[in-house]
């Protein structure tokens, strides 16, 4: 057995001493490295700093350049640019051209994030720990990301330490000011913006210009034509279209492609011909984007809508036949399979848009960070909509009650001849329809005749006198049976006939008829209890003996 001395201990001790110390101090020192980023010295190709220049802190960096561009003052605004890229020769005059350039750029397309902007040299956000962007240090902060081409390009403001003697400066990444030609150039001025006469391009209000108060109206007057257009020429053609499947495609595609129409019609006008301001272009960006979504969506929606349609068995008088009852499970799923598909589609849809809004827009970190808050303020202001739409699923999934299905349901005899998402729509024998809540319909008790077996005993009750021939009122009763279409009598061997109760009135009779086909059964019952009357006072004319109940005598004094 091995055995370690005193000395070896102490050594193998020392040493992992050592190491502890050695990661500590490697930490430490890679935390302080990560205030800041380090170099040699910043913009040396420029003039001296304007005394009244502040790069201390981030949001002090951006309002000093937004106050020098606003001035014209190009040349001091490119100090707060990060111009290492640049030959040290070049950095005054193409800084300042850089600087006026990000300026147009930050005015078209950048809404400024002042809340994640601190005043702290460390960048430091007081608030909430689940937020990434507060009680940290921050080195690096993302003003906005721009599209630009198939990606996009992040602008942003970092912490740069010139020197070990220099105090650390807020100012625009040097990855930043390179991207700043290639976005200048597809958010600047517009050769018909800057064709424009002088009081078009002069601000209005909002940091909105003049020309674009009378272009944004109009443009979107040009949309809705456009789309009205689109959506009847998608109406005709899928009316005069010769085979059965264009048809099906033009009439799924008419309200998808009005939208697309009129939203390819902003974004390209708003971004090629005539470049909006960044206010109106926040508001547009993410409608946009939900335009596309929506329309997407509708399109595959209502292709396997019509899919769902042709393939469904829509006659729910024909699914009510018993022999039909297949059919009428068939055409519940397909109900519930169409339920399904909205569902996803909304789903998919919804989580694309908050998906590309986040990383395209800081509207879409909005939303997400609100999306507790707004899930309950929706939940409470839709819960009667979202109960009835799980409602429907439950009876999709279920099966209580299918489309076809007859059932008595609060006194009238139905059939289920629609099962939408919120309501149930039911056909009622006099040929009027009763609309019902999923909800109320799914919580209230109902008798369903055609489930499982339709085969029932449907009851005929007679009060007869206390002489009557009960024997040959039965056999008057299983000769009615006889008469009918024994295909609608089925079991005949249910047919009974009992006396239920005496009292002073009469006797109490039950005629028990079977019946196969609930549709049918009403006209029968109805029949075989007139012949059965008929039948009963005919015999009491007959052989002169009471039959029928007698009206008792009206006793009442006067």
């Amino acid at each position: 057995m091995w055995q370690v001395s005193l000395p070896s201990r102490a050594v193998a001790l020392s040493a992992v001493l050592a190491a502890l110390m050695l990661l500590l101090v490697t930490g430490f020192a890679a935390s302080a490295q990560e205030k800041w980023f380090e170099t040699e010295e910043l913009n040396p190709g420029l003039p001296p700093a304007p005394k009244t220049l502040d790069r201390g802190t981030p949001m002090a960096a951006m309002e000093n350049f937004l106050f020098f561009t606003s001035k014209g003052h190009f040349s001091e605004a490119a100090h707060l640019l990060d111009l290492s890229d640049l030959p040290q020769a070049d950095q005054a005059v193409i800084g300042t051209e850089r600087a006026r350039q990000l300026s147009v750029v930050l005015e078209r397309k950048v809404v400024i994030p002042w809340s994640t902007l601190a005043d702290r040299p460390d960048g430091w956000l007081s608030g909430s720990s689940e937020n990434n962007d507060t009680g940290r240090v921050r080195r690096s902060l993302l003003i906005d990301a721009l599209e630009q081409g198939d990606h996009h390009v992040p602008l942003r403001l970092n912490r740069v330490k010139p020197g070990e003697d220099a105090a650390p400066v807020w100012v625009i990444s040097r990855q930043s000011v390179d991207n700043i030609p290639h976005l200048f150039d597809l958010y600047g001025p517009t050769q018909l913006e800057a064709s424009l006469p002088e009081w078009a391009r002069k601000r209005a209000f909002w940091g909105m210009y003049m020309w674009e108060i009378m272009f944004v109206p109009i443009l979107f007057a040009v949309a809705i034509l456009a789309g009205w257009t689109a959506f009847r020429t998608m109406r005709y053609l899928g009316d005069s279209a010769s085979q059965r499947w264009m048809r099906f495609v033009y009439r799924s595609l008419c309200w998808p492609a009005a939208i697309v129409i009129g939203a390819v019609i902003i974004g390209t006008f708003t971004s090629r011909v005539l470049v909006v301001s960044g206010m109106i272009d926040a508001v547009l960006s993410p409608v946009l984007l939900i335009a596309y979504v929506v329309a997407g969506t509708m399109a595959i929606v209502m292709v396997f809508d019509e899919i769902f349609d042709r393939i469904s068995p829509s006659d729910p008088l024909a699914l009510a036949d018993p022999e039909n009852s297949h059919m009428r499970a068939v055409a519940t799923t397909i109900s519930a399979a169409r339920k399904g598909v909205i569902v996803i589609a909304v789903l998919a849809a919804t989580g694309v848009v908050l998906v590309s809004l986040s990383t395209a827009n800081t509207i879409g970190f909005s939303l997400l960070a609100s999306a507790g808050a707004l899930t309950i303020v929706l939940g409470f202001a839709a819960r009667e909509v979202l109960g009835n739409i799980l409602a429907s699923v439950q009876i999709a999934l279920n099966r209580s009650a299918r489309i076809g299905d007859q059932l008595l349901f609060e006194g009238h005899f139905c059939t289920v001849e629609r099962i939408h998402f919120t309501y149930v729509q039911l056909l009622i024998w006099n040929g009027t329809r009763l609309i019902v809540p999923v909800s109320y319909f799914v919580s209230d008790a109902f008798e369903n005749w055609s489930i499982e077996e339709p085969e029932m005993v449907r009851p005929i009750f007679l009060t007869l006198a206390q002489t009557a021939d009960v024997q040959k009122l039965r056999e008057v009763f299983f000769d009615l049976l006889s008469q009918e279409k024994q295909e609608d009598i089925q079991p005949i061997d249910r047919a009974k006939v009992h006396v239920t109760d005496q009292d002073a009135f009469g006797i109490k009779v039950r005629f028990e008829m079977p019946s196969s086909n609930p549709a049918t059964f009403w006209d029968i019952e109805c029949r075989v209890r007139e012949k059965l009357l008929a039948a009963a006072a005919q015999l009491q004319r007959d052989r002169d003996t009471p039959i029928l109940p007698a009206v008792p005598a009206d006793r009442t004094e006067a």
